[in-house]
């Protein structure tokens, strides 16, 4: 089969573009034809193979943070239609907001969607911080940008969603019944290495929806109880990191705090594997591979809930779940893994386990591959 996948754009490495690609890759090891596509792919991370095409119908200059994009959606629409029609492919899948704003029938053409996260539209999150002129800016256009949304939901065959509680809401906000894949972890890659757990947590900052700050206060909070343990970083994303390290070098966390900025995989496996435990308190994640990547190299997780995290995360099993705000349980959850070295391995190994039997990257790729396959033929007898 031969099938054109539509992102917003590929200049990062983050949890929807990971998939992206793993998803690509995998279609084009099974001989499938694949023809990536979206308004800009940084080549240094993406790369063209057999079977794997790379096309772009934007530019640098074309990403979501400029206005530009926004009053430019028809002009985006209409690129993509002339790379359907080159194309000529037996399936269209569009993955991730905003690529669904050009949702639109390519004959009879079937049309999956992969919305993975909708927050930028409905939640304050990620806009929150900006200045106020481009806040309430971004709050007049967004009211426009739903209605356009919602009118493209009708051209979709199938939705499918990497969670029960993302299924939720998108059935809540769009009125579409849905289809469960879980996001899958190479668990062949991610893996736990041969060094020994110190006495260290480690989190990600790649994005202020991460909430590093309120980690970094609660550290501060930690120390008044205990001096024995290291906080690990990673991920950079240039004014928030540098807001970062401006509050760790306030509240005197510089001998406390390490950041390592943007690392490898192999890197991030050994930080993973000496790491006592991970912290992820995005409010509400609608998942998380941040999650299921810790879990398969045997390091248990502290998350927030509710969100997808409910599901991956067995609470008390293969890490904690705590509420968004709640530093004290936090504090906590850390000290029980300083006190307790033994429970760190125990409950990653079952961690491991877990998410071989449920969250493998090859078999949920082969059942993204069967439901496209389901779809092809059954447009072909209509």
């Amino acid at each position: 089969m031969k099938v054109v996948i539509v992102a917003p754009y590929l200049s990062s490495r983050g949890g929807a573009a990971r998939f992206t690609q793993e998803l690509s890759e995998y279609l084009a090891e099974k001989k499938d034809q694949v023809v990536l596509t979206s308004l800009y792919t940084d080549r240094n991370l993406y790369q063209e193979r057999e079977n794997l095409k790379i096309v772009d119908f934007g530019n640098k200059n074309s990403l979501t943070q400029t206005i530009s994009f926004w009053l430019n959606l028809n002009k985006i629409r209409k690129n993509l239609q002339i790379i359907i029609k080159d194309e000529n492919p037996d399936l269209v899948l569009f993955m991730n907001f905003p690529a669904t704003l050009w949702a639109q029938k390519f004959g009879k053409i079937p049309i999956l969607c992969y919305p993975q996260d909708i927050s930028l539209l409905y939640t304050n999150t990620y806009i929150k911080n900006l200045p106020k002129g481009k806040y309430f800016l971004w709050l007049i256009l967004r009211q426009i940008i739903r209605v356009i949304d919602k009118n493209r939901w009708n051209n979709f065959d199938e939705v499918i969603c990497h969670s029960k509680f993302s299924s939720n809401n998108i059935s809540k906000i769009y009125n579409v019944k849905t289809k469960i894949i879980l996001l899958g972890t190479r668990t062949n890659i991610f893996r736990p290495t041969k060094k020994q757990k110190q006495n260290v947590v480690l989190s990600f900052a790649a994005q202020k929806t991460q909430r590093t700050n309120f980690l970094i206060t609660s550290i501060e909070g930690l120390l008044k109880e205990r001096n024995d343990f290291k906080l690990w970083i990673v991920g950079s994303s240039g004014e928030h990191d540098r807001e970062l390290k401006i509050l760790v070098k306030n509240l005197k966390l510089s001998d406390k705090v390490k950041f390592f900025g943007k690392v490898s995989d192999e890197i991030l496996i050994d930080l993973y594997s000496q790491s006592l435990a991970v912290i992820h308190l995005v409010k509400q994640p609608p998942f998380g591979l941040i999650v299921t990547e810790s879990m398969a190299c045997e390091t248990p997780v502290i998350a927030c809930h509710p969100g997808g995290t409910d599901e991956t995360i067995i609470h008390n099993e293969t890490g904690f779940l705590i509420d968004e705000n709640d530093q004290r349980s936090l504090i906590k959850y850390i000290i029980k893994f300083l006190d307790h070295k033994d429970l760190s391995y125990e409950m990653g190994k079952k961690g491991r386990i877990r998410v071989q039997k449920f969250f493998e990257l090859t078999l949920k790729n082969e059942e993204f591959r069967q439901l496209m396959k389901k779809w092809i033929l059954k447009k072909t007898e209509l």
